[in-house]
């Protein structure tokens, strides 16, 4: 019994990380472009839009993600 609420839990739990990644990646800075922000240990972020190459990058790498559901 233990080992099925641990599974649900974990399901439920990537479930909702998928639910937050999309609502993040689709706020958008204008329509049709995308922006991420990467943060670090320090508290620092940095802000690319999806027109760089860094921030294309992140997108592409966030789409996949999303995709497989992680």
């Amino acid at each position: 019994m233990k080992k099925l609420f641990r599974g649900l839990l974990l399901v439920g739990t990537l479930a909702g990380a998928v639910v937050v990644l999309r609502n993040y990646l689709g706020k958008t800075d204008a329509p049709g472009e995308e922006a991420v922000q990467v943060v670090f240990d320090d508290g620092s972020t940095r802000s690319l839009s999806s027109n760089t190459v860094e921030g294309q990058e992140f997108t592409d790498i966030a789409r996949k993600v999303v995709e497989i559901g992680v």
